[in-house]
């Protein structure tokens, strides 16, 4: 059970859940309202989805541009 909790607690602190900011959660909440307008609205959705998936990608914490995470796996 120790073992479980230590692999638990090291997941939280490499994940981005750990840096996450309310500035972060907003433009998140942002980029899904967006994306919602684009694909589910479908006001001018070649426009709307790429800035909603980059509003997304670019507000998720320890990306990969500061410092290793999420975005430097995908690149």
């Amino acid at each position: 059970m120790e073992a479980f909790l230590v692999a638990l607690s090291s997941v939280w602190a490499d994940s981005g859940f750990s840096a996450l900011t309310s500035g972060h959660l907003i433009m998140i909440v942002v980029g899904l309202v967006l994306l919602y307008m684009a694909i589910g609205k479908g006001f001018e959705p070649l426009l709307l989805s790429p800035i909603a998936f980059g509003c997304i990608l670019a507000n998720i914490p320890k990306n990969g541009f500061e410092e290793p995470g999420v975005m430097s796996v995908i690149m």
